[in-house]
């Protein structure tokens, strides 16, 4: 019974034309440009809602501009007029402890990368902060 079904299957594949195997690899490796800039924080406001104030968790929403060293050939990542969040690797927002320790308040100019793809389905812009551990977990 379970070869007639195996069977079964693989004829309506073969009938309806759906591949066996998706031949085309999906994401794979990715690759980036580097642009070396500044980026100046615009603002640091308390985030609210349902889940920060269950955990009592206080995280802040931090704003950033970037202001490239060199102009940025790929239209899709021009940064004129466009403000950021800075996030910390795991996609939280910075705690208070953080904002403290590296000592972040607005208007401070941040040494700063930007890298946009240029090959592969990986996020488009990143942002690397020399300067920050976005690894740094403190609240």
């Amino acid at each position: 019974m379970h070869t007639i079904t195996l069977s079964l299957i693989f004829v309506i594949v073969l009938q309806t034309g759906l591949p066996l195997a998706y031949a085309e690899k999906v994401g794979g490796p990715c690759e980036y440009k580097q642009y070396a800039g500044k980026a100046k924080i615009m603002s640091i406001t308390p985030k609210t809602g349902h889940a920060y104030d269950l955990y009592f968790y206080q995280a802040y929403e931090v704003k950033f501009s970037f202001i490239p060293d060199q102009k940025i050939s790929e239209k899709f990542a021009r940064t004129e007029g466009k403000e950021y969040v800075l996030l910390l690797k795991n996609s939280s927002y910075p705690g208070p402890k953080f904002i403290e320790k590296y000592e972040l308040k607005t208007g401070k100019i941040l040494e700063c990368n930007m890298n946009v793809i240029t090959k592969g389905t990986c996020t488009p812009i990143l942002f690397d902060f020399p300067s920050l551990r976005l690894d740094d977990y403190i609240e």
